[in-house]
């Protein structure tokens, strides 16, 4: 007995230590970031894992300072905010049409949504900045990169919407459509109520994207209206680039104050993807 409860014991153990090594391979990341935020070059360079001796803000205020970063960080939450609504819009009716029409143009249609996988990105950032110059929405960055993160994100939205609407019994639409509702109304109140989780999971995923992305972002901005990420590697000082120290614990406290609005999202919205998780493993 007592040798089967120290095999059982030594089970456990083993099944949690991939568990624990996988959590400090992404904890010590984040931790050595945020620490060295408050220190020194010295101090990361001879001490990189220590608590720093001073905790002072200083340097979230100066790599805010140097390149306007929260204001940066206003763009990218526009931007990515309003992609996302953008593409919930329009990504969730054509999910429903592709869920409840079973024939060969609903088939078709889920085709052309997984092939747009296949087009790389740097294919069109050429056509992508002429369309901006010659429609005049350059002189509008913003506007336009929400524009056009939500048609990159469209495909993947609809792609992961249309088995939530298709695992919705039609019978609770045909009732709803009894009682007079059209197709906007129950889709409004009946139908993406009940389909939450999926659309939690696109708007993270959504949001990440646009929240992530720099190479488009940095053709169409201008000083005025960078994101995030095109401000956030500016931290590194002209001096770099001749041989000058970077200030590295001004960049990580940009980084830091970079992924903030990130883990605040995730916090709002953990819940709502669990549910989703579980609900797939259901399905499934």
């Amino acid at each position: 007995m007592r040798s089967l409860r120290l095999r059982s014991a030594a089970a456990t153990t083993a099944a949690y230590i991939p568990i624990l090594l996988y959590a400090a391979a992404i904890l010590v990341p984040l931790y050595y970031i945020f620490v060295s935020a408050f220190k020194t070059n010295a101090e990361i360079s001879l001490n990189p894992l220590g608590l720093p001796a001073d905790w002072s803000f200083a340097k979230f205020l100066d790599a805010n300072n140097a390149v306007n970063l929260i204001a940066a960080e206003g763009n990218s939450l526009v931007v990515a905010a309003g992609s996302v609504v953008l593409t919930i819009l329009f990504a969730a009716p054509a999910a429903h049409g592709i869920a409840r029409r079973l024939n060969a143009f609903s088939t078709g249609a889920q085709v052309a949504f997984g092939l747009a996988f296949l087009i790389p990105q740097f294919a069109v950032l050429v056509p992508v900045y002429l369309i901006a110059v010659r429609s005049g929405l350059i002189q509008v960055p913003l506007i336009f990169l929400i524009l056009f993160y939500a048609a990159m994100n469209i495909p993947l939205a609809v792609l992961l919407l249309v088995p939530f609407f298709r695992a919705i019994p039609k019978e609770i639409e045909e009732s709803a459509e009894l009682d007079g509702a059209g197709v906007v109304s129950r889709l409004r109140h009946v139908l993406l109520p009940i389909v939450v989780p999926g659309l939690t999971t696109v708007a993270i995923l959504c949001f990440l994207a646009a929240w992530n992305e720099y190479i488009f972002a940095q053709v169409i901005t201008n000083s005025s209206s960078y994101t995030v990420q095109v401000a956030l590697p500016l931290l590194r000082s002209e001096g770099a680039f001749q041989g000058a120290d970077v200030d590295l614990g001004r960049l990580a406290a940009g980084v830091v104050i970079s992924v903030v609005p990130v883990f605040i999202v995730y916090a709002i919205l953990r819940r709502r993807l669990i549910d989703a998780f579980a609900a797939g493993a259901v399905k499934g």
